[in-house]
């Protein structure tokens, strides 16, 4: 029989916080994450010319970051009434978000090997400083990223929730069994997507710390401390989000033992981690801000107004033609750190 005293557990007091959490920090968000990303795009693209590896990298991170930050409207929109935007918006949005991290990942990953192979081996491969190599990386990188987006492009559907009594826009796999699918998925993605790169990037980032160390000149590689800074603070946003989705799926498995505080916490924590990892996407323009003299001094000099006058370059100086490491000295690194 049933208990007519026994309620469900059902997440009310998270969502009346997301009506005012969520909405508070994603317009904070959107407007420094708008700015930022404007700003390293519109600095790099005035010194096309003049770029060196990484800014090719720095350049998609920076789009890709942009793109997340112009979700974020319809999501703070979705916490206050509910989902009105239709479907494709629907798709769109939640698509754009998984391309975000996987793409950024993945570029981060790719930066991490560079610096290996130049710090910890002495030299890059030829082949990493080609133009045409650069071009087929970086489409591999999205292909990868539009690829773990085709789930949430055809799976994501706008139905009503009663417990929430509104519409929201989440995954619908339409299966006999979709929390397994949910799990499978999750935890692919988890592997594949995020935790291996991360023990590559940790792996390239031990070698190249002990290899600066035995040199003494671990405090000297400005560059390679915000890249780290970069991939830290990529780790530390996501990381809780992935970590808590997995624990969600399995205790609606049956894998671990479901209970109303616990739940109660759970809601809080995926509401929290999940705006938290939305906010990187503000994040790199304030490293290269607070880090970078090159960044400060190019967006001075929009900012006034003023023409860069860019230096005469050899055809021995291209970036084409770049075959040994010492082009990508710390002062080469980038045109903003």
């Amino acid at each position: 029989m049933l208990n007519p005293n026994a309620q469900p557990c059902l997440p009310t007091e998270a969502r009346a916080f997301a009506r005012y959490f969520g909405p508070v920090l994603f317009s904070l968000v959107f407007v420094v994450g708008l700015v930022g990303n404007s700003s390293v795009l519109t600095i790099l693209g005035r010194r096309r010319r003049s770029w060196r590896f990484a800014d090719h990298y720095l350049f998609q991170l920076a789009v890709a970051d942009l793109l997340l930050v112009l979700t974020l409207p319809f999501r703070a929109a979705q916490m206050v009434h509910g989902w009105s935007f239709g479907e494709s918006l629907c798709k769109l949005t939640e698509g754009l978000t998984t391309m975000n991290v996987y793409t950024s990942i993945l570029l981060l990953t790719y930066l991490s090997i560079e610096r290996y192979f130049v710090v910890a081996k002495g030299a890059a491969p030829t082949f990493f400083v080609k133009l045409s190599h650069i071009y087929l990386t970086s489409a591999f990188f999205w292909a990868v990223g539009i690829a773990f987006s085709t789930v949430d492009l055809r799976f994501r559907t706008v139905t009503y929730v009663w417990e929430a009594m509104s519409l929201v826009c989440q995954l619908d796999l339409e299966v006999q069994d979709a929390e397994s699918w949910k799990l499978g998925l999750q935890l692919f993605f988890f592997l594949l997507g995020f935790w291996w790169p991360v023990l590559a990037m940790v792996y390239c980032y031990l070698r190249i710390f002990i290899k600066l160390h035995q040199a003494g000149l671990l405090r000297k590689h400005l560059p390679l401390s915000l890249l780290v800074i970069i991939w830290v603070s990529f780790i530390a946003c996501w990381a809780p989000f992935h970590s808590l989705m997995l624990v969600d799926l399995s205790q609606r498995l049956g894998y671990l033992r479901r209970h109303c505080g616990w739940e109660k916490v759970l809601d809080y924590g995926l509401l929290i981690s999940k705006c938290l990892a939305l906010t990187h996407c503000c994040l790199n323009p304030l490293v290269y801000a607070l880090g970078g003299a090159k960044f400060r001094r190019e967006l001075s000099r929009i900012f006034r107004g003023s023409r860069q006058t860019r230096p005469h370059r050899s055809v021995s100086e291209d970036f084409s033609q770049m075959t040994d490491c010492r082009a990508l000295r710390d002062v080469d690194y980038s045109v903003m750190i």
